[in-house]
Formats: C-alpha cells, structure tokens, sequence
C-alpha cells in the first residue's frame, strides 16, 4: 500500500514539474506550445480590417459593337452604282453580275416609269406648263390656232410691207434664179409682197416672169453696194433703202423667204416683238425675259416659291386657242 501512495505522488511531482516548464519556456514562432491531454483552443478572432470584403462583380459593359451602315436604293445610289454594275459584267459576264446589273437596271426602270405616270398626270391640270400653248396638239384646236395665225400674219405683213420690199438680185443665164421667179410672183399675187427682180447682166426676164417687177442694175452699182455676187440672191430692203438684210442666197420656197423675211424685219426694227410673236405657228412661251430674285433663305426653306412665281407669270401670257376675260 505505501509502495502505491509513494509511486502516485511521485508521479503527481513529474507532471506538475513539467507543467511548469512549459509555462516558463519561451516559445518560438515557429513551434506550437504543448498541450495536455485536457487541451482545448477557444477559436480565434478574426481581424475585422483584414477581413477580406467580397469583390463586386463587374457591371455587364455596354455593347460598343459598331452598328452596321444602311443605304437606301434611291436614285442616287442608282446614277452611281449601275454603270458600275454594268462594267464589272461586261469585264466578267458571270450569271451573278449579270445579275446584279440586270435587277438593279430594273429597279431604276420601275422608278422611271413611276415618274413619267405622275408626270403625265401633273401635266393634265397644269395648263401653264402644257406643251400644247406653244402649238395645240389636237386636230380642231390645231384648225383654230392656224387661222388666227395666218390672221395675224396677213396684218403683220401688210404693216411690213408698206415699210419695205423684197428685192431679187438674178441673172439671165442663172437656171437657179429661172426656178425661183414661181416663188417670187407668189408671194407678189397672194400676199400682196413687194418684190424687185434686178438683172445683174442687163436682160430682164419680165416677158418669162411679168407677175413681178424687173429692172436693170446700171454698172452694177446696186450689186457692189450690197456686196452681191451670187445669184439668186434674196434681200429685205427698207423703202428708202436705208435698212436692207440678206435673207437668202440660192433658192428658197415661199414659206421659206416669209418666214425670214419676218426675222429680218424684226432685227432692223420694222415690226415689234409682239407682231413677230403673232405670225408664229409655234409660240416662244418665256418666263426668264426678267431676272428673278428672291430671298436666298426663303427659297432655301420653301422650294415651292420659285414655282409660284412662275406660275404667276405664265398666267399673265396669253396662251394658245384661249382669250382673257375682260
């Protein structure tokens, strides 16, 4: 029994001796203190400034992908783009550039064609604009638009040829000025025309010729004057012989030698504008014979102006088969 009580208090001794020890010796930074069977570690805090924060997921980015171009088919795009198409097949008669041209020439048709039916249509309510002001188109409005014409011809010429005459420069041995004498009496006999026959070569051809005046050109003095040397020769001459024009070298017909001679009077001042106007199958419609100014802003902002104003004026020119009301 005391061999027991002296082994279990020598044995308390040992460890508590050692428990000791452990309390007294230093302990590395790298070496854990030892623990007892009763060891127990309560758990260790944690640092709140160390403690790592979770990251914040990154926000989805904007989609910065560049959007694709897009262009219209207009017209534009078609004046540019078809010759192109039209080379590349022509360089390369491929199924697909032929292709390509072909659909490409249609869509420019079908836009075309669009444009001519609304055009068409615009045209029927748009008298100022109608092509039929110069001359009408239709069979009975043409009828009506040649008698007033001829009407006002008739007047005009006479006015005309109380100022001047027509004077026929030829020579006896001339076969052209031969062929021409019919156009001359003509115009003598059914327009009432003033018409001089000067033989160059003194030998008049009244006897041939009588429905027109004949006399000779003594030493040439009226051909060097007018500096004619080729015959026929056909000249517009003012009655005191002041104001002469050439209207014809060779031969002409009747109508021919009228409607020059009306050009030629209206350049030497011998009828108006408005009466040379009149004797006119085909009217000169003109809307620029004074300058237009507008506000370049305004006109800017509202194309519709300049089609206003001309309108406007179109609507004070009398037009074909119509009269104003008084």
């Amino acid at each position: 029994m005391r061999f027991y009580l002296s082994l279990t208090i020598v044995a308390l001794g040992v460890m508590n001796a050692g428990f000791v020890s452990a309390k007294s010796s230093p302990v590395s930074g790298t070496e854990k203190p030892s623990r007892g069977w009763h060891f127990y570690e309560d758990p260790e805090l944690v640092d709140e400034e160390k403690q790592e924060v979770p990251k914040a997921q990154p926000s989805a980015q904007p989609n910065n992908k560049k959007q694709p171009e897009m262009v219209e088919i207009n017209s534009a795009w078609l004046k540019e783009n078809l010759p192109k198409l039209l080379n590349t097949a022509i360089d390369d008669p491929s199924t697909e550039n032929i292709s390509n041209y072909y659909y490409a020439q249609r869509l420019a048709i079908d836009k075309a064609n669009a444009f001519s039916d609304q055009t068409k249509e615009f045209f029927m309510f748009e008298e100022q604009l109608s092509e039929s002001n110069r001359r009408p188109n239709s069979s009975n409005a043409l009828f009506a638009h040649k008698v007033k014409t001829n009407k006002d011809k008739a007047k005009v010429f006479n006015s005309l040829f109380d100022k001047a005459g027509l004077w026929m420069f030829y020579r006896s041995d001339c076969p052209y000025c031969h062929q021409q004498f019919p156009a001359m009496e003509s115009l003598a006999k059914i327009m009432g025309v003033d018409v001089l026959a000067i033989s160059m070569d003194g030998i008049l051809l009244d006897k041939e010729f009588p429905g027109v005046k004949h006399v000779i050109d003594p030493n040439m003095t009226l051909s060097r004057k007018f500096q004619v040397n080729i015959t026929p020769t056909t000249m517009l001459v003012s009655n005191d012989g002041q104001h002469f024009q050439t209207i014809k070298y060779g031969m002409a017909s009747g109508s021919e030698l009228v409607q020059r001679a009306l050009y030629a009077a209206k350049r030497m001042n011998l009828i108006s504008e408005e009466q040379f106007v009149k004797t006119q199958e085909v009217k000169d419609i003109l809307v620029s014979k004074e300058p237009l100014v507008v506000e370049k802003q305004k006109l800017e902002d509202n194309p519709s102006i300049l089609s206003d104003l001309l309108r406007k004026r179109l609507n004070e020119i009398n037009l074909s088969t119509t009269s104003k009301a008084q």
